[in-house]
Formats: C-alpha cells, structure tokens, sequence
C-alpha cells in the first residue's frame, strides 16, 4: 500500500519562485500520489476483498481521535483528512463514555447519560454500587456486550479491544435507574395501527408494572394525550382531539361540612382526603350573596 503518511509529507509547498512548469508537475505527482491510495483502499473494502489489517492501519494513520470508548473509533470527535466526519450511522449509541475517567478520578458521583439502540433512546442515571457490609464502591471491567477493554499500556490514556494487556480497564459498576424514554409507541386509529414516538418520564413507582408512576406525552395520528399512569392503572391527564378536550382523573367532592355556616363558612373535602375552606358572606335575610376561596377568588350567589 502507498504510504499513507506520504500523503501529508508530499504535499507541495511552493516558495513562489518554481516556473509554471514546475507547479504543475508537482501538482500532477502529488494527484497521483493520492489517486493510488484512493484506489487501494477502495480494493481493499469490496466485500469480496476486504482487508481488517489494512483499513485499521490507514484509519490509524488518517484519522485523529480524542477517545476511543467502542468496538471501532467511536470518539468525543472525530475528523479524518477529509474534514469533520457529519454522517455516521451505527447500531446503538452510549454516552457513558466518562466511566474510565471517572474511576482514575476517584469520582463516584451519579452517572447521567443517554443509551440508543433498537429505535429506543433511555434517559439513564447511574449510582456507583456497594459492598452491603463494608459500603466500599464495587467495580468492574469495561466491557461493550461480550467485549473486554484493556489500556494499551501503563499511562492508561489508551484503550483497546482487539487484544488482553496488562492493564483492564476499570471502572466502577453503576445501578441504573431509568428516568425517561422515548420510542416508539402502538396506536391503534381507524382500524389501522400506526407507530407514533412516545415520550416516558420518571422512574415510576417500582412496581410490576414499570410504567405505573410515569408521565406519558404522545401524539397520534389526530389527538394528543398528556398523563400520568396512576398506581391502579388509570390514565389521568389531557386529552385532546379535533372536536374534544378531556381532562381525566379530576378530584371529586367527598364531603361539604356546613358546621360552621352560623360563622361564615364552610370547608370542602374531595378525593384523597385534601380540603378546602371557604369564606361566606350574608345578606340581611341571612341568605349567602357571597363564597370566597383561600386564594381570595370570590363567587356570587344571585337570589333574584
């Protein structure tokens, strides 16, 4: 293979005093120089002659990265010779990159990062876990899957996968609390089913169903629903449609006590057991012309 660093080294640096002639015969040589490495890379990424060793090698050589944290360079940022790398398409995707340097760090403070796979995306928080008896932080290998990382030598600022060193990557081991997610959703509307992004907020109320104790938002194809999944099950939010708005799971009066009606007012009680109390205002006939709330909103009472 052409080397690639050549590529670099033999670019042409004109002093301005070189002929017309001379720039152009320069110019032609390093053209060629880089045509021979296009093709040879190309070669060697057919599927029928594919060739690890030698794009590894030329992706060593003509890409800079600050952090490699996956199974290929998956980086903080990425740029190649060619500029900024802008589309990138890949299978699932974790910013969790942070853990090795957290655990050089000696920083145990919760982890907060994003997981995308499986057109999901899961808004995780990470607590450092702990022996039960002597509360000292546990840890473990860095791995992705099945894959072990190692440090490539003893300053540990470079890891890999391909091969076992001395130096594992360590790194604390997390508990993970799910607090939001979005994906995809089932919806079923005018007897087709369509699949609609759904946004799921909170860790819930550890309970068997997971989603109980969470805020859902979710437009479908003509309504659209903000709510909250109760302990029992029950949606309690709003709804809106083309020709309607529900507002669901609404407290509702348990009880009026008139006990101190002679004393201008009365309380409340609704569901739950939370209660209101309210002021009473009377006429010369005794008769109520007036209700004002806690929050000073007032209510007229019209006899005639």
């Amino acid at each position: 293979m052409p080397a690639a660093g050549a590529l670099e080294t033999g670019l042409p640096a004109f002093t301005g005093g070189e002929s017309t002639e001379q720039r152009l015969a320069a110019l032609y040589d390093y053209v060629f120089l880089l045509l021979e490495n296009l093709r040879y890379l190309l070669r060697n990424l057919t599927p029928e002659n594919f060739n690890q060793a030698e794009l590894s090698d030329w992706v060593g050589k003509n890409v800079t990265a600050q952090t490699v944290v996956s199974n290929t360079v998956i980086t903080n940022e990425l740029y190649s010779d060619f500029g900024a790398v802008a589309d990138l398409a890949v299978d699932e995707l974790r910013t969790d990159f942070a853990k090795a340097a957290r655990y050089l760090a000696g920083d145990q403070s919760p982890l907060d990062y994003l997981h995308a796979h499986d057109e999901v995306l899961d808004f995780l928080t990470g607590t450092v876990a702990r022996d039960p008896d002597t509360l000292e932080p546990l840890t473990e290998q860095l791995c992705r899957g099945d894959r072990l990382f190692w440090w490539t030598d003893g300053s540990m600022t470079r890891m890999t996968g391909e091969k076992a060193t001395a130096w594992p990557v360590t790194v604390y081991r997390y508990e993970l609390l799910r607090k939001g997610t979005l994906r995809f959703d089932a919806a079923a509307e005018n007897g087709a089913v369509l699949r609609v992004p759904q946004l799921i907020l909170g860790a819930g109320y550890g309970l068997a169903d997971a989603d109980r104790g969470r805020g859902f938002l979710r437009k479908d194809g003509d309504s659209f629903g903000l709510w909250l999944l109760s302990r029992a099950g029950e949606k309690r939010g709003l709804f809106i449609g083309d020709d309607y708005t529900d507002l669901t799971g609404l407290r509702k009066t348990t009880e009026l006590n008139f006990s101190g009606w002679d004393a201008g007012g009365f309380t409340e009680t609704v569901d739950g057991g939370r209660s209101a109390s309210y002021a009473v205002a009377f006429d010369a006939q005794a008769r109520p012309v007036k209700i004002t709330d806690a929050q000073g909103h007032e209510t007229a009472v019209v006899w005639d």
